[in-house]
């Protein structure tokens, strides 16, 4: 009976506005909390496009071109610098050797730098090695391998290698310094589109420099840095102040970052307003259908129900409101993942069907949230209105 009576004035067109109206809001912060999820991978250290945050510096090309522990412990102390690494190179003459089956062999004088592990953006358990082992894995640029194949393979007729086949080729390294010679195995763990050098770990280099030119000093030419944004203009005022040399391809990838977290921020927090208005709304509107019930709820009241039976009714009503806003969000975001996944495959994002469930409870999160606010809310309203106009019991004022 008390349900009939509360809701004669209630229509389901009504309540299909307030939840198309509320689902908007909704929709878009879920979408935008999709979009988060699915291209974390992008901004990630591991990620080709846009993870990388690294600047590599250097000064002008001359006989004084290192840099000094001053100016290193300078770079170091500034705000935006996360971590400074310094390249390490071979204070040796470097031979490489390489045997392919059915090909005359390849023999080249080559170069080894080594930085900090944690610059390293290939993540592996053989990245590493001891004094006394003869077995040396090498990181190698990517574009390496690809002027092999389409340059000096395709000119020669040597076979051109697969990337995922590069570590089956074995290397001969042969380390020539003033002292003496070494000679070790190496083979290619994986290539690097991050760092433009041939890398070995640092271990290595640091005891192989010891051990064949332990006269020779080791000078830090070119400075790695872990900044939080490249493209800062604090960050390159310093740079330049200092007449600081650095990669402008590295600025243009983290201003492409910048700008996509930018444009995810902004549709984030268009979401939480729409969501505010929205539930302002939605509120507005409950208040009204309590209003609209004005008299009749003082009656019950007076009649011996209690509030939470009569806001039990209101419960209801907004439960169902949430419910296909929250229904209709989730379909949204769902439509627009597969909308917007081949977009982000271009982008070499790693995403999957499986973030919908990160989705999926996040709109359970919002539904329990805003549910018990509306409980809150609706108790007070009918608790105020019973409690003041408890005598109204035959007319509307």
């Amino acid at each position: 009976m008390i349900r009939t009576l509360l809701n004669k004035q209630i229509h389901f067109s009504q309540l299909l506005f307030f939840a198309l109206t509320s689902s908007l809001g909704l929709g878009i912060l879920l979408v935008a909390f999709q979009l988060f999820i699915d291209t974390q991978s992008l901004f990630s250290t591991s990620n080709d496009l846009l993870g990388n945050q690294n600047l590599i510096i250097y000064k002008d090309l001359g006989r004084n071109n290192a840099f000094t522990p001053e100016e290193i412990s300078t770079i170091t102390q500034q705000d935006f610098v996360k971590k400074v690494g310094g390249f390490t190179h071979g204070t040796y003459r470097v031979v490489a050797s390489v045997s392919i089956a059915n090909y005359s062999g390849i023999s080249t004088e080559m170069f080894l730098e080594a930085i900090p592990d944690n610059f390293i953006d290939i993540e592996s358990p053989e990245w590493k090695w001891k004094p006394g082992a003869k077995e040396v894995p090498i990181i190698i640029p990517k574009n390496y391998i690809n002027l092999y194949n389409f340059g000096y393979a395709a000119s020669t007729g040597m076979k051109q290698i697969d990337e995922n086949l590069i570590r089956e080729i074995p290397i001969e390294l042969t380390l020539i310094g003033s002292s003496k010679r070494e000679e070790y195995n190496a083979y290619i763990l994986a290539a690097s589109e991050k760092i433009n050098s041939i890398l070995v770990p640092e271990s290595f280099l640091k005891y192989t420099n010891q051990t064949l030119s332990p006269e020779k000093v080791n000078k830090v030419s070119r400075i790695i840095l872990d900044v939080t944004n490249p493209s800062d203009p604090n960050v390159l005022d310093f740079l330049n102040s200092n007449n600081y040399k650095y990669l402008k391809n590295d600025v243009q990838t983290s201003r492409i970052s910048y700008f996509l977290q930018l444009i995810l921020m902004i549709v984030l927090g268009i979401g939480i307003l729409i969501t505010v208005l929205s539930i302002t709304l939605v509120i507005t509107n409950i208040n009204l259908l309590i209003l609209k019930n004005k008299q009749t709820i003082c009656q019950l009241h007076f009649l011996g129900f209690s509030r939470a039976q009569i806001a039990k009714v209101y419960h209801q009503i907004s439960y169902k409101i949430l419910g296909i806003s929250i229904l209709i969000a989730f379909l949204l975001a769902v439509v627009c993942k597969f909308t917007f996944a081949p977009y982000l495959a271009i982008l070499q994002s790693e995403s999957s069907s499986f973030s919908l469930v990160y989705v999926f409870a996040f709109a359970i999160i919002l539904f329990v949230v805003l549910a018990i606010y509306y409980t809150k809310h609706t108790n007070r309203k009918i608790q105020q209105m019973t409690a003041i106009n408890t005598s109204l019991l035959t007319s509307e004022i």
